[in-house]
């Protein structure tokens, strides 16, 4: 009962929240009405284990009789099972299972999802030479049903979400996490709309950004009391749905760039300032290397464990994530008016004409510094998206909003 009463109220919402969803206790009592109202049920709270025999956690909306089916790539049927009468479930598979596998899972009453689960993904490229059409969306911060909105009127994915953007590729700039209620059911979203992406002739990127360290690295100050209750309902902490190599989608988060060029613009979430002598790839093989490494987990701590791991090492990836003037969290570039030798300078060492990024919201997206940087991030998240479309070996640029109404920057 002390540890209750310790609680801050904002993580006491949060557990009450969790007992809610295991027990299927329906009473007001602590757990707020946002998180009542809540969806549940499917990818808005799946976790996959990164494992040959992965453990399977999903929670459904009404308390349920909990099934699962594994198939193989010729859709022959590998594993199947049921779990105890609860909203949330739990499995771990016994043999092991090769991938690709699709994972059908839900309840006995309320119907059942399905998943696509692919190989294990490799670092993703940082540069593409060329493309015609691309769409750049700033910090989404879980903002499931504005992203699906903003996506449909801009003709990116139909009804049925699927891609109808041709050979168009999709940006995704950072700041998936945090904020939000629906951080789970967006990057589950992403992971498949990348396969659908492909398929049409398309591409779907994201780029880190700040919120997504921040999550793997246990600094969960920004997260939603629903996002919260998944873990607690799951006994996990929250951190380790993501964990960037033992949860499949927080090593496919890994895989992701922290900078990527295409064609003649680079993305960064907050922007580059100066890398040193570092190469946009070498910053991402550093990023992807780091995030291997025990000491990642460690870098909220006020101070380094020496005995167990190098101080050295601990203070160079500390600096490397969360130094102020790093490409997750630089806001030099909207912040102020007076930076053009650096971005100049920058742009020419990377062979680049534009400079976008995302991080410091605006009412609207903006081109600055006579349109060498556009800005992504908005005061009001996932509803404008930057399009840039090429014509003459130039891109026009166009914001659209919610509504579908494109205008010209």
């Amino acid at each position: 009962m002390n540890t209750i009463k310790n609680l801050k109220p904002f993580y006491l919402i949060a557990l009450l929240s969790a007992i809610w969803i295991v027990t299927g206790f329906d009473k007001n009592e602590g757990a707020s009405n946002t998180i009542q109202k809540s969806k549940y049920e499917g990818d808005y709270s799946l976790y996959l284990s990164n494992s040959s025999q992965p453990e399977i956690k999903w929670i459904t909306q009404v308390q349920d009789v909990g099934q699962y089916e594994l198939y193989d790539s010729n859709n022959k049927l590998i594993s199947k099972g049921k779990t105890s009468s609860s909203r949330s479930h739990a499995i771990k598979i016994e043999q092991e299972i090769e991938r690709p596998f699709t994972l059908k899972y839900g309840g006995e009453t309320s119907g059942m999802h399905e998943m696509r689960i692919r190989p294990a993904d490799q670092k993703t490229a940082t540069e593409i030479k060329s493309a015609e059409n691309l769409y750049v969306l700033g910090d989404i911060h879980g903002r499931y049903d504005q992203l699906i909105n903003l996506l449909q009127k801009s003709k990116v994915v139909d009804q049925e979400l699927n891609w109808i953007a041709n050979k168009a590729h999709l940006i995704f700039l950072g700041d998936l996490f945090d904020r939000g209620n629906d951080v789970t059911k967006v990057l589950w979203f992403i992971y498949q709309l990348e396969v659908k992406a492909i398929k049409a002739g398309g591409k779907v990127h994201v780029v880190l950004g700040n919120h997504e360290i921040m999550t793997m690295t246990k600094d969960l100050r920004y997260v939603s009391q629903k996002e919260l209750s998944l873990g607690i309902a799951h006994k996990m902490s929250y951190d380790e749905l993501f964990h960037p190599t033992e949860s499949l989608i927080g090593n496919w988060l890994r895989s992701k760039p922290s900078l990527l060029k295409i064609d003649q613009i680079v993305f960064a979430h907050g922007g580059i300032l100066e890398l040193g002598n570092v190469s946009l790839k070498e910053f991402n093989t550093q990023a992807y290397d780091y995030m291997e490494d025990p000491i990642y987990l460690e870098l909220m701590k006020d101070y380094p464990d020496s005995l167990n791991y190098s101080a050295e090492r601990w203070n160079e990836m500390r600096n490397f994530f969360y130094h102020p003037e790093s490409p997750y969290w630089y806001r030099g570039y909207v912040l102020s008016d007076t930076l053009m030798p650096q971005l100049k300078s920058m742009l020419n060492k990377y062979q680049s004409k534009i400079h976008v990024v995302a991080h410091t919201p605006l009412d609207s997206i903006t081109e600055r510094y006579k349109g060498l940087l556009l800005t992504t991030d908005l005061n009001e998240e996932a509803t404008e998206l930057l399009l840039l479309s090429k014509k003459r070996k130039k891109f026009a640029r166009f914001k659209i909003d919610s509504q579908g109404i494109k205008t010209k920057l």
